[in-house]
């Protein structure tokens, strides 16, 4: 008995129709950005292109009517725009937005940009539509049949923008748009952007001395003799003079280092802390006490307030300005109010007897050199 056994395969083709669906998310963003003030970057910075906001090709319906709306269309404060989506407004949205300077409160709007485009899926219409308005909910045909299934948003904020902010410091904003649709008034999702721009100023750093509106001011010391005529007249004087330090950056900065110095020239017999001016003649000698006066330097310190003696060629460092003392000031150089620190400054000269110096006019100079820690421009 043969037995034979056959065998044979089943096979089928089976067809479908392939489906894509994205559901509408939220996006947080923050765009950060330390540049010089008076260099920006010459690039737009991007914050979303193309960002779907969700689409179902099984149900074109669903989210093609989407878009982005604001909070309010008359506030800049986080982006001013529609509050309500408008069917079919075409071309790109002006979003004005506030940016606060944090240490002066300073306010400045700048003006992003943004579109959305109808989002396609296996249409023959390509990819992505013709630019509508943020806020302007479109559901688009295709001649090849079909329609739109979402809508894809585009914002950024145009690098000629960065050039209107007035003065350097740390300036901050935040964008919020809502992802709605149309038809149900619904809110999907949240759009954010946290702007943090460290715009420094190094060719702004002063020096400024209010009393005399310029950075080099010729300060009178009142030696007059005192006392009886046939006694032995002396001389003392105590002259103040204000000062505030601008750091460029609205006085945001993380160090202040302080140097206060006079010419260097001899000065025997007077402590080196201490500062001196001369007197203004020929046979005048620097290391003789009878053509030399010596003062000292107080300093009212902007971390505690209090006066602090000042050593001659010694830096001074400050890590923790207080926030209570600085004060807007507006520098000749400068359009605009910018907050400084104020370090004003005691010029002591101990009492001496007159017939102890060489008459004649005295005069020296006191250099202030100043370096603030600013962040690095990336």
């Amino acid at each position: 008995m043969k037995l034979f056994i056959s065998g044979f395969f089943l096979w089928a083709v089976s067809l479908w129709g392939h489906a894509e669906s994205s559901p509408p998310t939220s996006s947080a963003l923050t765009i950060q950005r330390t540049f010089d003030r008076l260099s920006p970057p010459t690039e737009d910075i991007s914050l979303w292109k193309q960002v779907l906001g969700g689409y179902d090709t099984e149900d074109p319906g669903k989210w093609n009517g989407n878009g982005w709306v604001c909070e309010s269309n008359s506030d800049p404060a986080h982006g001013q725009c529609s509050p309500k989506l408008v069917w079919y407004a075409s071309g790109e949205t002006v979003l004005p937005l506030r940016f606060t300077e944090k240490r002066s409160g300073m306010r400045q709007v700048l003006n992003l940009r943004g579109y959305i485009q109808p989002y396609f899926v296996h249409t023959g219409c390509g990819t992505y539509g013709s630019k509508f308005q943020v806020y302007g909910a479109a559901a688009v045909g295709c001649q090849s049949g079909g329609g739109s299934s979402g809508a894809a948003l585009t914002v950024w904020l145009p690098a000629a923008e960065l050039a209107r902010l007035p003065v350097g410091g740390l300036w901050q904003a935040d964008l919020r748009l809502k992802l709605t649709n149309y038809f149900t008034d619904g809110r999907l999702a949240d759009f954010t952007a946290h702007f943090q721009f460290d715009v420094v100023d190094p060719d702004h750093i002063e020096i400024f001395f209010p009393a005399f509106r310029t950075a080099s001011p010729l300060v009178e010391l009142d030696l007059r003799p005192q006392g009886a005529p046939d006694g032995s007249p002396t001389a003392q004087d105590i002259t103040p003079l204000d000062m505030c330090l601008y750091d460029g950056y609205n006085a945001n900065s993380t160090r202040y280092d302080v140097l206060l110095r006079d010419e260097g020239r001899p000065h025997n017999g007077r402590a080196d802390s201490d500062f001196s001016i001369y007197r203004e003649a020929a046979e005048s000698d620097p290391d003789s006490p009878r053509d030399r006066i010596d003062y000292q330097v107080r300093l009212k310190n902007p971390e505690s307030g209090e006066l602090m003696p000042v050593v001659n060629n010694a830096q001074i460092t400050w890590w923790e300005i207080n926030k209570n003392l600085i004060r807007p000031v507006r520098l000749p150089s400068i359009n605009y109010p910018v907050l400084c620190v104020p370090a004003p400054l005691l010029l002591v000269v101990p009492k001496f007897a007159v017939k102890d110096k060489n008459a004649g006019h005295y005069r020296g100079k006191m250099t202030v050199v100043f370096t603030p820690t600013t962040p690095t421009v990336n």
